[in-house]
């Protein structure tokens, strides 16, 4: 019965012994927040010189496409691809080339929301980090053909818009043509 109790005794001070002065804790993790860092939003625009993009808000401000007569059809495209992801409609109406096909912004709203906007919008996103914006050689100097490329693994894609100079700027063709094709 002594060697009984004996053996409790030390079974009991050994596990007094190893009791945990301290108990674990998670660890706290800790993140640095730098307040200080600019947008990180995606922006077409944000790659124009700074007289380009002062240019170009003065367009947004007061609607007057003289704004945008230095800016080339490269440049005209990125500025339609930055006014597609919040749709400004009377931005979108000044730089699109229609020959005639939307006498009236409120037809143009139609056809863009029923004919244009999901094409673009998904354009808008898969293109936003694209590899390269040239004019295509088979342009002239009355049509620019611009075309936008981007490379995801070993695939390359290539997006296409057409440009034409009205009222001293080049606007984009976005209108189908009498074919039912458009002119991307």
């Amino acid at each position: 019965m002594v060697k009984k109790l004996v053996s409790i005794i030390a079974f009991l001070s050994l596990l007094t012994a190893c009791e945990r002065e301290k108990p674990l804790q998670e660890p706290t993790i800790v993140y640095d927040m730098d307040t200080t860092s600019t947008s990180t939003e995606f922006s077409y625009v944000a790659d124009l010189s700074l007289e380009k993009r002062e240019a170009y808000q003065a367009f947004l401000n007061d609607g007057e496409i003289r704004h945008l007569q230095t800016f080339s059809p490269e440049e005209m495209l990125l500025i339609m691809f930055d006014l597609v992801e919040e749709p400004r409609m009377d931005a979108l109406y000044a730089i699109t080339y229609s020959n005639d096909a939307f006498p009236t912004k409120e037809l143009f709203e139609q056809y863009y929301t029923d004919s244009l906007a999901g094409d673009l919008l998904v354009t808008y996103f898969m293109y936003r980090f694209y590899d390269r914006i040239v004019i295509n050689e088979s342009s002239t100097p009355d049509l620019q053909v611009v075309q936008l490329e981007i490379s995801v693994g070993s695939q390359r894609y290539i997006k296409t818009y057409a440009l034409q100079q009205q009222e001293g700027i080049w606007k984009v063709h976005l209108a189908k043509d009498q074919r039912g094709e458009t002119d991307d």
